[in-house]
């Protein structure tokens, strides 16, 4: 289940027991994050509604372990889905779930090493390093190979200036071990409550995808139309406090392509349902077909690229380690071959049972 994980991580362990001759004060940690989800979708196109159900229900369970040994850390974390619908049993035509509806396995499993404040190595099957939103990257997505993070932080221990490079390869739920995808990204904390992050993503072999991973990418027979070579600019302006603010702003653009290549990301997040009562979020994007790599881009959408929408999350903490959430979306594929359907709008609500420990 771990592809391609084993020469990045023993290459990293083995510079570990030295590290850890030297190390401070060992750190353990158990974490769980989980939801029982409700979902509706109304105004399915007739030509869709028999592969993708109009009501449906989930059940998730990630749970993880973190050991932190002064500058070395692992850890292992799991994912349990189990849901009403069948959605890869058999496997469709097309696919629009990052996840496999009835599954258990290995989420996260990585070695990091951090030598000296400025240095970050990390191997494995790891969290994404760089700051995208989830217009290019689904954040329940773990690249599996290695990162390497340069970085300077101040005395308030806000990252100034970080420099991150990545590689990976076989990095989503389904089959894609023959694609490698390149990352250099670069943050730059203009302020305590201002940051730029700008990123540089290669895709190598799309093709070898697996079917139902293609998506609205537009292709001619199996074959990809364009490459996918992405830069991604991403502005963050954020306040803590009583009541978190968070102003989100994406926009990236596939240089391969000579048109539909463009992608707007618009957020703003106030408050949150882990330090305080509630949180109130919403979404605008407007994502051209060929913007960026449809496989690995959200998919709490219908679609991930080519279409135009809206989502507004409201989420009421209940105590220290649960929220609800209701969620209203609404979404039309603006690039869809068919004109006609161009304009007609698909609408989508979620009711989230969320913990959090």
């Amino acid at each position: 289940m771990l592809k391609n994980t084993v020469p990045v991580a023993l290459a990293l362990s083995l510079a570990a027991p030295a590290l850890a001759q030297t190390s401070g004060q060992k750190k353990f940690t158990f974490s769980l994050d989980g939801f029982y989800r409700q979902e509706w979708t109304n105004d399915i196109p007739e030509a869709l509604a028999a592969a993708n159900p109009d009501t449906r229900w989930r059940i998730q369970a990630r749970p993880r372990i973190d050991i932190g040994l002064g500058g070395f850390a692992l850890g292992v974390g799991g994912e349990f889905n189990y849901s009403k619908d069948e959605n890869v049993a058999p496997k469709p035509a097309l696919l629009r779930d990052n996840y496999d509806s009835k599954d258990a396995r290995v989420d996260l499993a990585y070695l990091a090493l951090k030598p000296a404040e400025w240095l970050v190595l990390e191997g494995g099957r790891i969290e994404m390093p760089a700051g995208l939103t989830e217009m290019v990257w689904d954040k329940d997505l773990r690249p599996q190979g290695g990162a390497l993070t340069l970085q300077k932080i101040d005395s308030t221990g806000t990252r100034r200036l970080g420099l991150t490079g990545l590689w990976s390869k076989g990095s989503h739920v389904f089959d894609d071990e023959d694609v490698t995808m390149w990352m250099a990204s670069l943050e730059l904390g203009l302020s305590s409550s201002l940051s730029v992050t700008g990123s540089y993503l290669q895709w190598d072999d799309p093709a070898a995808l697996e079917p139902m991973l293609r998506r609205q990418n537009r292709r001619v027979g199996a074959l990809f139309l364009n490459e996918y070579k992405v830069v991604d600019v991403v502005g963050r302006l954020f306040r803590e406090g009583d009541v978190e603010l968070q102003l989100v702003a994406d926009y990236c653009w596939n240089t391969e392509a000579d048109d539909q290549n463009k992608g707007l990301w618009l957020a703003a997040v106030l408050g949150s349902t882990r330090t305080s009562r509630g949180r109130l979020e919403y979404t605008y994007a407007k994502v051209d077909r060929d913007a960026t790599l449809g496989a690995y881009a959200a998919d709490d959408f219908f679609w991930t690229t080519g279409w135009e929408g809206h989502r507004l999350d409201l989420g009421i903490a209940v105590g220290k380690n649960a929220a609800i959430h209701g969620t209203a979306q609404r979404q039309r594929f603006k690039d869809s071959p068919v004109v006609e359907d161009q304009d007609d709008w698909i609408t989508r609500y979620r009711v989230d049972l969320r913990v959090f420990y």
